[in-house]
């Protein structure tokens, strides 16, 4: 379409690094609990760390405290979704991202020290982290509701999921991310008008539009979104137990139990570009976008419920447990070309508010799983597989639930109360490519 790589694109291979320091940031306490404490152990005592003077002897958390360790980011994730969604709406939603990822990041070199500090500090950094983190998914789907055509959401989203990080990736967004098409001063004129025409103009410009709070609010499609975002990211913060998990179960190292944690997650990254690029081309064929969206978010989530069940009897082999986990992940990437991409096809001017409220819903397992898996653990201390199989059992009912919500009540058109007054489309209009 022109010499250079399309400005939709520079957007989004920015998201994917911008989602891989996110990552780093969320998951890489996962790995460090399992040399910070004995996360094997259920009692916690001086005689049972060992020389103080070690590192996994320094701090002598109970399966309580690591679950709050684990879930603390996801405090002030899920309380700033909305409140982030409203400064990219008033201040650009390129600049908020930026800003809150500085400093974000320079409260992460700064943790090592808070960590030394008090357990209380530490947890407060790691909220505020959260907090200011919790901007980048919301505000990134209100951008790619001004950015992404219809029939490219699914590999916009999908590659945005696969991926000192931070600082430098902020510098790097601040000077080349633009608040929309009609903004960008270098955007070549075939692809403005090739996303206008796809989207409509008048999206570009929902930041001088009142959000339809009471419409988006007694929608039915929308709270159908939210409560079953809620359900399925219970499984989705596995991963943020896996280290402790492999651990625990068949006792190994940080190390080993590092490298392994990573496997699935690779497995994660590589579903996630392949899997938009099919949704998407499945969709460009002439097939109506919420049925597709629908097929394949029910097909994926059943597929990994089904792992996670077989994982309740995998307690023996590690190679089967990765293979399973790998496959969980997997299938659940079916999140970004499904229910997150529906958001935007749904209500494109107003999607980076509905994705706050759906994604806050679904942040609040962020800490809920782990503390719940902390409870599981201390009530089975005698038998710790069973705590792993009622938590995996839990999870795979959390996808199925969620899948059947989505299906039966989720969006199957653009929303009437998400189009312009002045609009020229019929309210009953479907999602289209």
């Amino acid at each position: 379409m022109c010499g250079t790589l399309p400005k939709r694109w520079v957007l989004t291979i920015m998201a994917m690094f911008g989602a891989m320091s996110l990552a780093f940031l969320r998951f890489n306490l996962s790995s460090a609990i399992v040399e910070m404490v004995d996360v094997g152990s259920q009692d916690f005592n001086d005689s049972a760390m060992g020389n103080s003077s070690d590192l996994q002897s320094e701090f002598t958390w109970d399966a309580n405290q690591q679950g709050v360790a684990l879930g603390s980011y996801f405090y002030g994730y899920s309380i700033s979704q909305v409140f982030a969604a409203w400064c990219g709406r008033h201040f650009g939603r390129a600049r908020v991202i930026g800003i809150c990822s500085i400093v974000a990041s320079i409260l992460t070199i700064m943790i090592p020290v808070l960590l030394r500090i008090h357990f209380g500090v530490f947890i407060a950094a790691r909220i505020c982290i959260g907090a200011l983190w919790g901007s980048f998914f919301t505000l990134m789907h209100g951008l790619f509701g001004v950015w992404s055509p219809v029939d490219e959401r699914g590999k916009h989203l999908s590659i945005q999921m696969t991926g000192s990080v931070g600082l430098v990736w902020s510098a790097i967004w601040l000077l080349i991310i633009h608040e929309s098409p009609n903004e960008h001063p270098r955007i070549h004129p075939d692809e403005k008008q090739l996303i206008n025409t796809s989207i409509g103009e008048e999206v570009e410009t929902d930041r001088t539009h009142n959000v339809e709070w009471v419409e988006i609010l007694k929608s039915p499609r929308v709270w159908s979104i939210i409560v079953a975002s809620f359900l399925e990211h219970m499984p989705t913060y596995l991963a943020l137990l896996l280290p402790t998990y492999i651990e625990n179960v068949f006792h190994l190292g940080v190390k080993e139990s590092s490298f392994l944690s990573c496997i699935p997650l690779i497995t994660r990254a590589v579903a996630y570009f392949t899997l938009g690029w099919i949704v998407d081309a499945i969709i460009a064929k002439g097939y109506r976008a919420s049925t597709v969206r629908k097929a394949v978010y029910f097909t994926g989530n059943l597929l990994a419920a089904m792992a996670l069940v077989a994982l309740t009897r995998a307690t023996t082999s590690v190679a089967a447990t990765m293979l399973l986990f790998s496959l969980q992940e997997a299938a659940s990437t079916v999140t970004a070309t499904g229910i997150k991409a529906s958001v935007i096809d749904m209500a494109p001017g107003f999607s980076g508010v509905i994705f706050a409220i759906m994604n806050s819903s679904g942040s609040l397992m962020g800490f809920i799983t782990p503390q719940y898996a902390g409870i599981l653990r201390e009530a089975n201390s005698a038998e710790p597989n069973k705590a792993w199989e009622v938590l995996f059992l839990t999870s795979a009912a959390s996808y199925i639930v969620a899948s059947i919500i989505f299906v039966v009540f989720g969006p199957s058109r653009v929303e009437p109360w998400a189009k312009k007054e002045n609009a020229e489309t019929d309210e009953t209009e479907p999602l289209k490519p």
